[in-house]
């Protein structure tokens, strides 16, 4: 979605892609095991020799998303080979994908993008602070949207997203106040088959792209857990549920207060305010309604599709248009 995005900001250029997921898929799950683990072995070899490979000729932009394989040696080359040298990642690099290939590396890059407010004094021990651009996470405009009109949804409360001990805690506790949940992501398989609840609808592991949006279009209530293995305090999920016209459900903190407002989606505190909000929405449609279409405008007028996200990282770093 960001190359799509690029493509049309950088306008008619040479746009080359090199998809390290090719090598990475080539190695057996006990190399790829290795490297998640370690960030060592065939697949680190692999994914370096194939950048390598497929270098060619001098860039005025090298852009590289989520550098943890990539080693120092790799990025001086690619440092070499163009004007300007900028990373992207959507994830935390210092509480979770941590790679010393990746701090080594940092210092190469001409500007490094982050989506993670608590990790901006993590990067700046590595490279200077006018280096670090922070953006909020965003939504694809062009898949994000609403599919299913307000009166077509399901009064359900959906949640696709990885398993954690504390989204456990939150399902369960929706269940137990009677309400409906429709569930879909990695590891809830053992749940699920332990809660055997008749509200409780799972969708399976995987619901992406396509799927996914309009998965979330059509419920009424669209839940954006963030987790809580690290600090954050948003999620992309923050800003594509309202973007599919799903009224959100999020915790209110310093960061969700900045994009909505209370009229905008469904704020709580604790889990008893959540299933409060939630039974308050579910008695009274029309607010829900009013709320849902608050939250789509907000999100659309909000300048958070990746596009102007992207033009904004293109202003900053001095990219020009072709």
């Amino acid at each position: 979605m960001r190359a799509e995005a690029l493509k049309k900001i950088t306008g008619p250029v040479d746009f080359q892609i090199i998809d390290t997921h090719i090598p990475f898929y080539k190695c057996h799950p006990l190399w790829r095991s290795l490297a998640f683990r370690y960030k060592t072995g065939k697949v680190l070899q692999l994914t370096n020799r194939y950048i390598l490979n497929n270098i060619s000729g001098y860039y005025d932009v090298i852009w590289v998303d989520k550098a943890v394989f990539i080693t120092k040696k790799t990025t001086r080359i690619l440092r070499l080979n163009c004007e300007k040298l900028i990373h992207y990642t959507p994830d935390p690099a210092f509480r979770i994908n941590s790679s010393r290939h990746f701090y080594q590396s940092l210092p190469l890059y001409d500007y490094v993008i982050t989506t993670k407010s608590f990790e901006k004094k993590d990067y700046i021990n590595h490279i200077a602070e006018d280096k670090l651009i922070y953006i909020p996470q965003g939504y694809n405009r062009e898949l994000h949207y609403p599919r299913h009109s307000f009166e077509a949804k399901k009064e359900q409360v959906l949640f696709i997203g990885l398993h954690e001990n504390s989204r456990e805690k939150v399902i369960d506790n929706l269940l137990s106040h009677d309400i409906p949940v429709a569930l879909a992501g990695m590891n809830w398989e053992r749940y699920v088959a332990k809660r055997k609840d008749k509200l409780l609808t799972y969708l399976g592991k995987g619901v992406f792209g396509e799927k996914y949006a309009s998965t979330v279009s059509a419920s009424r209530f669209g839940l954006g857990l963030v987790s809580k293995r690290f600090p954050e305090l948003h999620t992309t999920r923050t800003f594509e549920i309202p973007a599919c016209g799903t009224a959100l459900i999020t915790e209110r903190n310093e960061e969700t207060i900045k994009y909505f407002d209370e009229e905008d989606v469904i704020f709580y505190s604790n889990a008893k305010e959540m299933v409060e909000r939630i039974k308050f929405f579910m008695d009274r449609p029309d607010d829900l309604k009013r709320t849902t279409n608050n939250g789509y405008l907000n999100v659309i007028d909000g300048g958070l599709d990746y596009k102007e996200q992207l033009n904004f990282i293109c202003k900053k770093a001095k990219i020009t248009s072709g």
